[in-house]
């Protein structure tokens, strides 16, 4: 299973899509539509930037952020199609580009081309709040609208 990282912490967020299920689902979909819009504007283009700072993987890692359909503005980071001349995805070099030789599984030796980056925490730096206001503010307009009907 793909490790999940959170950029932000929201109180009450479970509380808040809980309460989707009482408005229509085209409500849900408004808000699935806010957040690729939002993931699009200020995730996807931070998170492609700092890719390219994770050493010669960082082109080919940029160009697996993909922006998932989500209720949260979200982005996937690699897949399984194997874009290295070795036959290595983008998943599979993801973390050991961040953190370097030191992530190999035990018994494994990581390539000594692997140096720690630490792109992904350049990544998370600057858009957090602005993509959480936007997210916000798109929750409050849709509830408004469909509460009203």
């Amino acid at each position: 299973m793909a490790q999940k990282l959170t950029d932000a912490y929201i109180e009450g967020l479970n509380e808040v899509l809980r309460s989707f299920k009482a408005l229509p689902k085209e409500a849900a979909k408004e808000l699935r539509e806010s957040s690729v819009i939002i993931a699009e504007r200020y995730m996807a283009p931070s998170w492609r930037s700092a890719a390219l700072g994770a050493g010669p993987w960082g082109p080919k890692i940029a160009d697996s952020v993909k922006v998932k359909r989500d209720r949260l503005p979200s982005v996937q980071i690699g897949g399984n199609r194997k874009v290295f001349s070795g036959g290595a995805s983008a998943t599979m070099v993801r973390y050991p580009s961040d953190q370097g030789r030191g992530t190999a599984r035990p018994g494994r030796v990581m390539p000594p081309a692997f140096e720690k980056t630490d792109w992904i925490k350049e990544a998370k730096r600057g858009y957090a709040t602005e993509a959480v206001t936007e997210w916000a503010k798109a929750v409050d307009r849709i509830v408004l609208k469909w509460s009203a009907l």
